[in-house]
C-alpha cells in the first residue's frame, strides 16, 4: 500500500496540476515540464497533509465504540503519521532536486542568451563604422593595417580612443584596427563603450578583453597596457572607464561580476599587479599628458608635420608609435593621480557645480534685466569632477577654459587660436558680477598650512592675483613649465627642480596678470607642497569661482550662499608607460625609488577606504547627483540659467 498510494496520488496531482495550468494559462519561467512537476508536488503535499485526517475519520466511522480495536486504531494512526512524514520528506527532496534543475536550466538559458548578445556586439565592433561618401579618406590609407601583434613578444594591450579627437584621427586609427587581427577585438571607441552599458554590450566586451589581457600578462609575467587616445581629459575618462568595467554587480554574480570584497570584480592583489599601465596617444590640442610621458606633442601622422605629407609616411609613424607601446622594454613608472574629495571627516562636498552657457563667440555674457552683462549657466555635463592627473587651478585659466568649451573646434590648431581669443576677451572685458575682483574671495592651504594669499600679506591682496593652482606634470598648455621658486639671477643661470609627477607633492603657483612678463621665459615659479590642497571660497549670493582640472572647467558655488571649500588630495598610484620621447631634463627622473604598482592612496587605511568608496560612487553615478547642480539650485543661488 505504501508503494502504491504515492504513485497513484502523484499521478492524480500531476493531472490536476496540468489541468490547472491549462485553465489559467500560467507557465513556469522556463515553460518546462519541471515547472509543472513543481506545481504537482505542491498539490501532492497538500493531499498528504490531509491524509491522516481522512484516515482518522474513516477509522472512527468503522469502529466508534469497540475497545478491543482501540490499540489497533492507535497503531494505524501512528503508522499513518509516520507514513505521511516519510512521504513529505520524499516530496521535499524531489522539490529541491527539481528546483535545482529549474535554476540550472534558467541559468544555462541566461548564459546562452548572454553569449549570443556578446557575439552580436563583437560582430558589430569588428565591422567598424560604415563607409560614407562624405567622410574624408583615411589619412593612413584606405586599405592600411596596423603592424602584426606578436603574442610571444609584445605586451597585451588594449585601447580606448576618442574617434572625434585629432581632427578625427582617432576614427582613422579605429578603422585600421578593425582591419587587423588582435586589434579588432582590443581597440575600442571610448564613446561607444560608455554609451553601450547594456547586458552583453560593449562595456561587457571591454571587461572580458581586459580580463583576458590580465591573464595573458600573468602568464608572461608583465603588466598589461592601455592606450588612452584623445585630449588631456581622456586620460581621466579612460581611468573612469576601467573602474566602470571592473565594478561588481550583485545582480549578475553568475556572469563573472561578483564582488571580490572591494566592490570590484578583481581582487586587491590583481589590481596591484595587473591594473593596466597607461600610454597616452596625443590626439588633443595641448597634449600635455602625452608630451610629459614621452609619447609626443602631436599624434603620429599629423598632417601639420612635414614628414607626414603622404599616407605611407603617416602610417609609418603610427606603426612605429604603436610598436613602442607594445615593446616589453618600454619603461613603466609610477604616476600620482590627485582627486577632488570631500573635506576630512565629511561624506560629501559642500559645493555644487554647473557649466558656462551663453552664446558662442568672443563674449559669452548676456544682458540681463538689471542692465548688467551676466554669465549664464547650465547643468553640468560629464565628466563629474574627480580624477586630476595633470593640473588644477582656480581663476583666469579656468574661466578661459570654460569660454573655450563653448567654442571648441574639430581642428587642434584652431583650438589653440581660440584659447588666445578667449584670454584676450577676459583681459579686455569688465569682471562679470558672478566673479570677484581677482581672487579676493579665495584662500588656499596645503597640508593645513596657508599658501594663498602669500604669507605676511593682507587678504585683500588676493584681488591682485588672477590665478592660483598646482602642476602635477611639467607641461601646461603645451607651452609652460614649472620650476622651484628662486631669485632672478638663479632663474637665469642655475638649474632648478622641475615639477615631478610621482614625488607625492604638488607644485603650487600663484600668478598676477603681469607674472608672465616677469617669468624670464615660460617657467612658472612653483613651490613644492604636500597635500591635501584646500581652496576655500567666501561664497555669496549669485557668486562662485571657476576651477579647472586637466583642461575641464566648471563653476563652483554654494546653493545657500555660504562659504565652501574644494579639497584635492592624492588618491591613486597609477602605472604609466614612458615613450621614446621622454625628456628627464623637463620632467625629472622617472624613478622615485619605490616599486611601480597600482594602489588606492591615503595617509591612513581609512582614507584609502574613502578613496575606493568615492571612486565606486563615481562609476555608479552617485557623484552626479551630489555635485551637479539642478536648475532649481542654480536659480536659488541667484545664478542666471540657460532657458529650457
Amino acid at each position: 500500500w505504501f508503494g502504491a498510494w504515492p504513485s497513484a496520488l502523484s499521478s492524480v496531482a500531476i493531472r490536476n496540476a496540468r489541468t490547472s495550468m491549462d485553465a489559467t494559462g500560467t507557465r513556469s519561467p522556463l515553460e518546462s515540464e519541471a515547472g509543472m512537476c513543481h506545481l504537482a508536488l505542491n498539490k501532492l503535499a497538500e493531499s498528504v497533509e490531509d491524509a491522516p485526517t481522512q484516515s482518522s475519520i474513516s477509522s472512527g466511522a468503522t469502529s466508534p465504540t469497540s475497545s478491543s480495536d482501540a490499540p489497533n486504531n492507535s497503531a494505524a494512526s501512528r503508522d499513518g503519521g509516520e507514513l505521511g512524514q516519510e512521504a513529505n520528506a520524499l516530496i521535499d527532496k524531489l522539490k529541491r532536486k527539481w528546483s535545482r534543475e529549474l535554476e540550472d536550466g534558467f541559468a544555462a538559458r541566461r548564459q546562452a542568451e548572454l553569449q549570443e548578445l556578446l557575439r552580436q556586439t563583437r560582430e558589430q565592433q569588428g565591422a567598424g563604422p560604415p563607409r560614407c561618401a562624405h567622410v574624408p579618406a583615411n589619412r593612413y590609407g584606405c586599405d592600411a593595417t596596423l603592424p602584426p601583434f606578436d603574442r610571444e613578444r609584445h605586451v597585451p594591450t588594449l585601447a580606448l580612443l576618442n574617434p572625434h579627437s585629432g581632427a578625427k584621427a582617432g576614427a582613422d586609427i579605429l578603422a585600421l584596427a578593425c582591419r587587423t587581427p588582435y586589434y579588432r577585438t582590443r581597440f575600442f571607441n571610448i564613446v561607444d563603450v560608455v554609451r553601450d552599458q547594456r547586458r552583453g554590450g560593449l562595456l561587457d566586451v571591454f571587461r572580458l578583453e581586459l580580463t583576458a589581457a590580465k591573464e595573458e600578462a600573468r602568464a608572461r609575467g608583465v603588466r598589461p597596457r592601455l592606450i588612452s587616445g584623445g585630449g588631456d581629459g581622456t586620460a581621466s575618462f579612460a581611468l573612469f572607464m576601467v573602474f566602470l568595467a571592473l565594478k561588481a554587480d550583485p545582480t549578475r554574480e553568475g556572469e563573472g561580476l561578483e564582488d571580490r570584497g572591494n566592490g570590484l570584480v578583481w581582487d586587491d592583489a590583481d589590481l596591484e599587479a595587473f591594473f593596466p599601465a597607461v600610454a597616452q596617444l596625443p590626439l588633443g590640442s595641448a597634449n600635455d599628458f602625452g608630451h610629459t610621458l614621452g609619447w609626443g606633442h602631436r599624434y603620429p601622422g599629423d598632417r601639420a608635420a612635414p614628414r607626414a605629407a603622404s599616407p605611407s609616411r603617416a602610417l609609418g609613424e603610427l606603426s612605429a608609435w604603436l610598436l613602442s607601446v607594445l615593446d616589453p622594454d618600454a619603461p613603466v613608472a609610477s604616476f600620482d593621480v590627485w582627486g577632488i574629495m570631500p573635506p576630512g571627516g565629511e561624506a560629501s562636498c559642500d559645493f555644487k557645480v554647473c557649466e558656462l552657457a551663453g552664446p558662442r563667440g568672443a563674449d559669452p555674457r548676456v544682458l540681463a534685466d538689471d542692465g548688467q552683462r551676466h554669465l549664464v549657466m547650465k547643468e553640468a555635463d560629464t565628466p563629474v569632477p574627480l580624477f586630476c592627473c595633470l593640473y588644477f587651478s582656480v581663476g583666469f585659466f579656468a574661466y578661459m577654459t570654460s569660454r573655450f568649451q563653448l567654442n571648441r573646434h574639430s581642428n587642434p590648431r584652431r583650438n589653440k587660436l581660440e584659447y588666445a581669443r578667449q584670454a584676450l576677451g577676459i583681459v579686455r572685458e569688465p569682471t562679470p558680477p558672478e566673479l570677484g575682483r581677482g581672487l579676493e574671495r579665495v584662500q588656499v592651504a596645503c597640508g593645513g598650512e596657508a599658501y594663498f594669499p602669500p604669507r605676511g600679506q593682507q587678504a585683500a591682496t588676493g584681488a591682485r592675483y588672477r590665478e592660483v593652482g598646482f602642476l602635477n606634470v611639467n607641461w601646461q598648455g603645451g607651452i609652460a613649465h614649472g620650476a622651484d621658486r628662486a631669485p632672478a639671477h638663479r632663474r637665469m643661470w642655475a638649474a632648478r627642480e622641475p615639477a615631478k609627477f610621482n614625488d607625492g607633492q604638488v607644485d603650487m603657483y600663484r600668478m598676477k596678470l603681469s607674472s608672465p612678463l616677469r617669468m624670464l621665459g615660460t617657467k612658472y615659479q612653483t613651490d613644492k607642497r604636500t597635500g591635501p590642497v584646500t581652496i576655500s571660497c567666501a561664497g555669496g549670493s549669485g557668486q562662485g569661482v571657476f576651477f579647472q582640472w586637466d583642461g575641464e572647467a566648471r563653476f563652483a558655488f554654494s546653493p545657500t550662499g555660504e562659504p565652501f571649500s574644494i579639497d584635492v588630495r592624492k588618491i591613486l598610484n597609477l602605472p604609466v608607460v614612458l615613450g621614446p620621447g621622454y625628456d628627464a631634463k623637463v620632467t625629472g627622473a622617472p624613478d622615485n625609488g619605490d616599486p611601480v604598482r597600482f594602489g588606492f592612496e591615503g595617509a591612513t587605511a581609512g582614507e584609502r577606504s574613502e578613496t575606493r568608496h568615492r571612486i565606486l560612487r563615481c562609476v555608479r553615478g552617485e557623484l552626479d547627483r551630489e555635485l551637479n547642480a539642478t536648475r532649481e539650485e542654480m536659480a536659488a543661488a541667484g545664478l542666471h540659467c540657460k532657458g529650457p
